[in-house]
């Protein structure tokens, strides 16, 4: 695979038809894309110092020459996923990670260390996923929404009130749990804090794509270096942010191109430029980085999409950590005061399982407010207060943890170039924002000047990778189409 660490310092200016700005996979997919139909007059601005994006794959000790991933982690579903398509041609896949004693068990314990029935749990299952399926219609069968509700928190909620009256006590309380903890795994999947914050109304406009999902063990940025080998080496340039777009085509010369400033000084003129750049980003600097100022849907559709914080911990033991047969432990939090606990303490409880990817390594993930905070702590913090939290729940059940040897933790939060992990849509705002994201900005002639991918620009399949790809092809189309007149 190629190694894109070169560097094209030679000259302060440089002309071209296309600039794409963001090495993510949307942004090298479309370049990908039009390098294979010939359209060869284009440069990759990348801010940082490697091309993947919010794809990242990490080495780790304890995997033994697998990659762990400290941004996308699955392909989800088979079925008219690119990325699928480029993994089985390239011989990538797994259906799991391998481990010398991992199983397909799941154990489910409380804080008190008790083990809480499977049959229980199935049965909270089956009525979540139901009333999940019943949020998704609202959508996609275009049917208001009941007793004015605005979030699918509070609609499931409700919902699975009206199954729980035959319940009490312990029972009563251990279910409702349960139902806390299946909203949690939804959240982070969702990308929001919780999922109060989730418009009902919308929630089905993002699509599922069947089939099971797949782990990539050479790593997932494997497939955006795939991709990027079509690109020569001196058109993907590392360690250039862009501090400024002129898009005025009448307020400079240099043939009335598009001007694209770097903070390293150099600047890049075009006819045209793709901006794949996170929402995150865009949020944070669309009001600095475009001149003349993006028009007010553009703008608007910025402000009322929101950008999640999904984040990882990575644990490293010096020995097996989870029983024989046990790939995942799932914590079963009384998280009915949280949100008037200290987030110091309180955190950890936004970890509602952790899986095993190898014998000796797991894995966790949380998402919103503790996200964010896990982000300001540091690694001996981190591994701390996890280690502690699993030895609550686990000391019925098998009391002896091996010794952490090592933490390591994912802050998309506070990574500069993406500002956060995907998009969601929040209450209050419609799924079309989405749509609105991915309109191309015009000029006079109506050609597109300034068009837009990312995860956030697919109305489908937002805040997924194989969205983001695709939304890179489907950019790439309009280009060549647009330059065949």
């Amino acid at each position: 695979m190629a190694d894109f660490d070169g560097r094209n310092d030679s000259e302060n200016k440089s002309h071209h038809r296309l600039v794409i700005i963001g090495g993510g996979i949307s942004g090298v997919s479309a370049g990908h894309d039009l390098m294979k139909a010939g359209f060869t007059d284009f440069v990759i601005l990348e801010a940082s110092e490697r091309i993947g994006g919010r794809i990242k794959s990490i080495d780790v000790n304890g995997l033994q020459g697998q990659k762990a991933e400290m941004g996308a982690n699955w392909i989800h579903g088979i079925d008219l996923n690119p990325i699928y398509k480029i993994a089985v041609e390239n011989n990538l896949l797994a259906t799991h990670y391998s481990g010398r004693k991992l199983g397909q068990k799941i154990m489910f314990l409380t804080e008190d260390g008790a083990p809480v029935n499977t049959k229980m749990v199935a049965e909270v299952d089956w009525d979540f996923g139901i009333i999940m399926g019943t949020c998704e219609d609202f959508y996609q069968s275009q049917i208001p929404t009941p007793y004015g509700q605005e979030s699918v928190g509070a609609y499931v909620e409700h919902e699975f009130e009206s199954k729980l009256q035959k319940y009490h006590g312990r029972e009563l309380e251990l279910r409702r749990m349960i139902l806390q903890q299946r909203l949690l795994g939804e959240s982070i999947i969702s990308g929001c804090h919780l999922m109060s914050e989730l418009a009902l109304s919308e929630v089905g406009s993002f699509q599922e794509l069947p089939g099971v999902h797949f782990v990539i063990p050479p790593g997932f940025e494997s497939i955006v270096h795939i991709l990027a080998e079509s690109i020569p080496k001196d058109q993907i340039l590392l360690d250039h942010p862009v501090s400024r777009i002129d898009w005025d085509r009448d307020s400079h010369d240099e043939n009335r191109q598009i001007c694209i400033e770097c903070q390293n000084g150099k600047k890049f003129y075009c006819d045209q430029v793709l901006c794949t750049v996170s929402l995150g980003y865009l949020k944070r600097h669309a009001g600095r980085l475009f001149s003349p100022p993006l028009p007010e849907v553009k703008l608007d559709a910025i402000s009322r999409l929101k950008m999640g914080v999904v984040d990882k911990v990575i644990l490293e033991f010096d020995g097996q950590v989870l029983p024989d047969g046990v790939f995942r432990l799932e914590m079963i939090w009384d998280r009915s005061n949280v949100e008037n606990e200290d987030i110091s303490e309180s955190w950890v409880k936004k970890i509602g399982c952790y899986e095993a990817i190898s014998d000796n390594v797991l894995v966790g993930w949380l998402c919103g407010r503790e996200a964010e905070y896990m982000e300001s702590l540091s690694e001996e913090q981190v591994g701390r207060q996890c280690v502690d939290a699993i030895k609550k729940f686990t000391r019925k059940a098998w009391p002896k943890i091996p010794k952490l040897k090592r933490v390591i933790q994912s802050k998309w939060k506070q990574n500069p170039y993406t500002c956060g992990s995907y998009c969601y849509v929040p209450c209050g705002t419609l799924a079309e924002e989405v749509d609105n994201m991915a309109e191309p900005i015009l000029d006079k002639d109506g050609k597109p000047i300034i068009l837009f991918a990312g995860e956030a620009t697919h109305g489908q399949f937002y805040s997924s990778s194989h969205g983001a790809l695709l939304s890179g092809k489907r950019e790439a189309e309009r280009i060549l189409e647009t330059s065949a007149h």
